[in-house]
């Protein structure tokens, strides 16, 4: 079958015409192409530079973060050494509390948990009524007498004997010795209660501390008459 020459041209033509629309489609699709690699690269630059602000943010966070338990600890020290009279310890007092609860609530943002001690506290008020004190926590390096200030929201009463380097405790949360009882504190361990011999700013928090605080009578030699 012979193809005439009008007829073969005809088809040359509507090859050319779907090789240049083909070709015009490519060209169109390659520049679509190409511009969606060009935002690809730009939005890998803005993800490169938005990680590295991130980076940046994050190590000034947690810097602050360290300055913050930096002073929290010298916040506690200067708890520890002044004179329960003065104003700088009762501003001191009231405010070391709700610092330790804010740093701890910072330190959770970051995704991780601050280093604290886990610790329990029980007040008994000799008169038959007790608190306990639980999932409480605690400062690395606190004592006794600044883990029960800061349970207690800093209503402690409490007088400052510098000689001794102790606090004699004299009323907690308002409710006062009298002239024949008195405020002691007890250490938990081996599955017994025992009364401290000195005052609780010479007993060193750790983690799983479990103490208590009674008001009651004495003897002679001023040992408690009750047991927690």
């Amino acid at each position: 079958m012979t193809i005439s020459r009008q007829a073969f041209y005809g088809v040359v033509v509507v090859l050319v015409a779907l090789l240049l629309i083909t070709s015009a489609f490519a060209a169109i699709y390659f520049s679509e192409y190409q511009q969606e690699v060009s935002l690809d690269q730009h939005h890998q630059t803005e993800l490169t530079v938005a990680l590295a602000d991130y980076n940046s943010l994050l190590y000034l966070y947690n810097y602050s973060l360290r300055d913050y338990n930096q002073t929290l600890s010298l916040l506690a020290g200067a708890v520890s050494n002044l004179n329960t009279s003065t104003p700088a310890y009762l501003t001191a007092a009231s405010d070391l509390a709700s610092l330790w609860a804010s740093y701890q609530t910072l330190s959770s943002g970051n995704g991780h948990r601050a280093l604290v001690y886990n610790v329990r506290m029980l007040v008994s008020y000799g008169n038959g009524t007790e608190h306990w004190y639980n999932d409480s926590t605690a400062q690395p390096g606190w004592n006794a007498y600044v883990t029960t200030l800061v349970l207690l929201d800093g209503n402690l009463q409490a007088t400052w004997y510098p000689q001794y380097g102790e606090h004699f405790v004299t009323g907690i949360n308002d409710v006062n010795q009298t002239a024949s009882q008195s405020w002691f504190i007890w250490s938990f361990g081996d599955g017994k209660w025992s009364p401290l011999a000195t005052g609780s700013d010479q007993l060193q928090v750790v983690n799983g501390t479990v103490i208590a605080w009674t008001l009651c009578g004495y003897d002679s030699n001023f040992n408690p008459t009750c047991t927690p």
